[in-house]
């Protein structure tokens, strides 16, 4: 699975970004806005993401982005650590707009 984080704007505090399930078949589907504070921005690379019951995961290390609302965040989570039960590797491409 292929997710995109599109850095959309950038503050003097952070940067808000899109998150995008990329699929060639069915068409891409948004999963939500988040902000990243400057000192936890990712450089623009492909990294492999795991989800534990504690969140989202880049190097092993949490992730302290800022969603719109507890109830978008868990539901994403919750839909990634499905696509990770599978099996299935879960990679995240961080572009610019």
């Amino acid at each position: 699975m292929l997710l995109t984080l599109i850095k959309t704007r950038k503050t003097r505090y952070g940067i808000h970004a899109v998150l995008i399930e990329t699929n060639h078949l069915f068409g891409d589907k948004f999963l939500s806005e988040v902000y990243i504070p400057l000192d936890e921005t990712p450089p623009d690379i492909i990294y492999r993401l795991t989800v534990t019951q504690s969140g989202i995961k880049l190097f092993g290390r949490p992730v302290h982005w800022l969603w719109p609302n507890r109830k978008r965040r868990k539901a994403v989570e919750i839909y990634l650590a499905a696509i990770q039960a599978t099996l299935e590797e879960i990679r995240l491409d961080v572009t610019e707009q």
